[in-house]
């Protein structure tokens, strides 16, 4: 084989390569129920190139995508968080601790080194902690000490900041009052965003960090909300009279995923910020198949 022809093909497989890794920004992943489990699938953002990721006896739930994109961290019903290598497709359970309690919501931090989660407290009920785990060290620690529920916890693009869910009231109330707020990862602060005086979930990031899209029961039923962190202003993405919840940023920030049961089942969704185009997407075709927990 001579040199010429050598480095074409050298130049081909990085061209290849580049397209690839340009495809895999564009790619979502989410749980769907295909077989009788929840499994762990990725998809393209037309809804194209359904690639199945996971196949266990348990049933996979909140995946999270890290910075690099190499890697997934997701957890189990077993109570168990474990991390998939996107190019292998091989996965590992996270040796967190040896408490028995459930562990869920689980997300990497930008820099790939922490993996921040929500533990249940042994025999308090509902009560939970939010938890950083060291990959380095192994350690975990509680970030902060908060009675009630506290969920759903999400990094800063920075870094520097997570946003998480705090129950604020149950009974009492006549309704569940779930909250946004906020942390730094030392738990040397925390501080609450707004008061909707509803139940507010599921917190995400855009990723320039100036705002925070969750979904709230604020309107009379759930729908895509947006915060942004300039004015402390909410607005409302979806109106719709059925469940739209989970919502996830694309990756330049100008679109948003979502489920939504306005078909009859939980499907996927995605509208585009700047034009309002709402689509569904349908990796499985025609087959009536649920979806929910997606990650852009």
């Amino acid at each position: 084989m001579t040199k010429i022809i050598k480095l074409i093909l050298c130049l081909v497989l990085i061209l290849a390569g580049n397209v690839y890794a340009d495809v895999s920004q564009s790619r979502l992943v989410f749980v769907a129920n295909v077989d009788g489990n929840w499994d762990i699938y990725s998809v393209d953002e037309d809804g194209g190139n359904v690639v199945r990721l996971t196949s266990t006896p348990y049933d996979e739930k909140d995946p999270a995508w890290s910075y690099d994109r190499k890697k997934i961290v997701y957890a189990t019903s077993d109570g168990q968080l474990n991390i998939l290598d996107i190019n292998t497709k091989k996965s590992g359970q996270i040796a967190v601790d040896e408490k028995k309690t459930a562990k869920f919501s689980p997300s990497f931090s930008p820099d790939g080194k922490n993996i921040s989660f929500v533990q249940f407290k042994s025999g308090s009920g509902d009560d939970t902690d939010l938890i950083i785990f060291n990959l380095e060290t192994k350690q975990n620690r509680r970030v902060i000490d908060q009675p009630g529920a506290q969920m759903w916890p999400a990094w800063s693009p920075d870094g520097r900041r997570l946003v998480y869910t705090s129950v604020h009231c149950l009974s009492d109330c006549g309704r569940i009052i779930q909250e946004l707020w906020i942390t730094d990862p030392t738990g040397d602060y925390a501080r609450q965003l707004i008061m909707t005086g509803s139940l507010s979930q599921q917190p995400a990031w855009s990723p320039d960090g100036n705002q925070i899209a969750f979904s709230s029961d604020k309107s009379g039923n759930f729908d895509i909300w947006i915060l942004s962190l300039k004015d402390w202003k909410s607005e409302q993405i979806t109106m719709d009279e059925n469940l739209d919840v989970s919502p996830a940023w694309s990756p330049d920030g100008n679109k948003l995923a979502f489920i939504s049961n306005r078909t009859g089942t939980m499907e996927i969704w995605i509208k585009d910020l700047n034009s309002a185009e709402l689509r569904r997407l349908t990796p499985f075709g025609n087959k009536n198949i649920e979806c929910k927990d997606i990650a852009w």
